[in-house]
């Protein structure tokens, strides 16, 4: 094995997450989200982890943003599909979260991610934007795009949750 290369590495630092996690215990879960938006809860540890940023937050509606870094990329040089499965999984969850009343919990039940065109570095920012499309007593369904700086759609993702009431006192 050749070691005349200087290997690289990335600092990941993250918030503890508990102030997170007893915020979605207090507040309505779009609220939650439009605070990590603006910073003042922290996003979740995963989500850290890849470097994405929760950009928008609206009713049924959220983005996510990655710049595609050298840690992202699988053999091939294109971004790792795990990767891109975790920010549509990401995104389309919390699209879903921001429909459902304080209390309720959603957790994926089933998830399709097609690939459609390679995020490498050359792709620039990409952004993840999260729909979701019903959101009923029992399941909801959602879809996320990963749209590449040129707006190349470079994966689709379609998605259904359970919906879980709040647990009884």
């Amino acid at each position: 094995m050749n070691n005349a290369k200087a290997n690289r590495g990335v600092l990941v630092t993250w918030s503890e997450p508990t102030r997170l996690y007893a915020a979605r215990k207090l507040m309505k879960p779009i609220d939650l989200f439009r605070a990590v938006r603006d910073g003042s809860i922290p996003i979740e540890p995963c989500m850290a982890l890849l470097g994405a940023e929760l950009v928008l937050v609206e009713p049924g509606k959220v983005a996510l943003a990655l710049l595609p870094a050298e840690q992202h990329l699988d053999h091939g040089g294109a971004m790792q599909a795990g990767i891109l499965t975790a920010l549509t999984d990401t995104a389309a969850g919390y699209a879903i979260h921001t429909r459902v009343p304080a209390g309720v919990s959603c957790a994926t039940l089933e998830l399709q991610v097609s690939l459609l065109h390679p995020v490498t570095l050359e792709s620039g920012h990409i952004s993840c934007v999260g729909r979701a499309i019903r959101v009923g007593a029992r399941t909801a369904t959602a879809e996320a795009r990963v749209i590449d700086a040129a707006g190349n759609l470079c994966a689709l993702m379609s998605t259904t949750f359970i919906v879980l009431p709040p647990a009884p006192v």
